[in-house]
This record gives C-alpha cells, structure tokens and sequence, in this order.
C-alpha cells in the first residue's frame, strides 16, 4: 500500500462520463441499464468530498429528458413528465475515504489504484442515502478512470470517466 495522496490528486476535479454498463457477474451477460450512454458528471474535492449527477443523454435519449419543463414547477406541469425527471436521474453528495491504495505502472501510464468508500449524505433517491463502496483504477497519466461496484449478488456496474479540462486556475 502507498500513501493515497497521490490517488486524491489524481480524483480531485470534475469528470465526465465515458460509459457505464452493468454486467451479470455470473453469466457474464450484460444487462439493461436505467440508461446508456449516460449523461452527467462527477466532483471530487480535496478536502474529502464528492458529487454525482447522472441524467439520461438529451441527445440518444430525448424522449426521457422533457425540455419543456422548469423551476418552479407549474402547476399545469404534468406529474408523469416530473416522473420521467426523477425516473431517470440520480444526485448525491457527502464524503468519501481511500483505501488499499497502490501506485500504477508507469510503463503502462496506469495510475493509483484502491478503494473508495462513502457515505451520501444527500440523494435525490432517499435509498441511496448511506454507505457506498467501489474499487477505481486511473489510466493515461489519470486523465481517465474506471470504477467497479459490486450492485447485489451476481451484479457489477462498471464506469469509465474522463477528466474535464480546468476552466480556472487561482494557484
């Protein structure tokens, strides 16, 4: 194990997402996800928080994303249009831990590696409210990275991310 300080640098930013699938850890099938490819983005802080906001794509997934609504709500919104809002994205938001950290192969470009574990402490889904764990690899020099989380019994949802470029530097 190595210091995670080196994978904190490496998290800390905004990502947008590559790609996320959800695969049978039995069968190796993979299964329907709640949408694909997804839309949205993650923040990690350094002082030890994050963010995620995923939405279903406005542009492969327009029927799931109802432009014509805003806030406040109307009155003469309809309810299943909201529903479609919530039915097809996901917020949260606390702190989070590295664990089991070990340095990348440098030959390869790979990065840290090891454990993130957190706890949401605001989700826009009241279920996810709580403890979360996922294993992350960083890739090219950490402009990329891959999140495994195990989702039940037999399930594995995997993630890519990509890192947004900064729009300002104060240092």
């Amino acid at each position: 194990m190595v210091s995670p300080k080196n994978a904190l640098e490496c998290f800390v930013g905004a990502w947008g997402f590559l790609n996320s699938t959800l695969v049978n850890t039995t069968t190796g099938e993979l299964l329907p996800d709640w949408h694909s490819p997804p839309s949205g983005m993650s923040l990690w802080t350094p002082n030890g928080y994050n963010a995620l906001i995923v939405t279903a794509n406005d542009t492969t997934e327009p029927d799931k994303r109802p432009m014509e609504l805003t806030q406040p709500a109307s009155p003469s919104d309809s309810d299943s249009r909201w529903a479609l809002v919530g039915k097809y994205s996901i917020a949260g938001g606390g702190p989070f831990h590295l664990s089991n950290v070990t340095d990348g192969s440098r030959k390869d470009r790979e990065g840290p590696a090891g454990t993130v574990t957190g706890t949401f402490l605001t989700a826009t889904l009241p279920s996810r409210i709580g403890p979360y764990t996922f294993t992350f690899k960083f890739y090219d020099h950490c402009k990329v990275w891959n999140l495994r989380q195990r989702v039940g019994d037999d399930k594995l949802r995997v993630a890519w991310y990509y890192k947004l470029p900064d729009i300002y530097n104060y240092g």
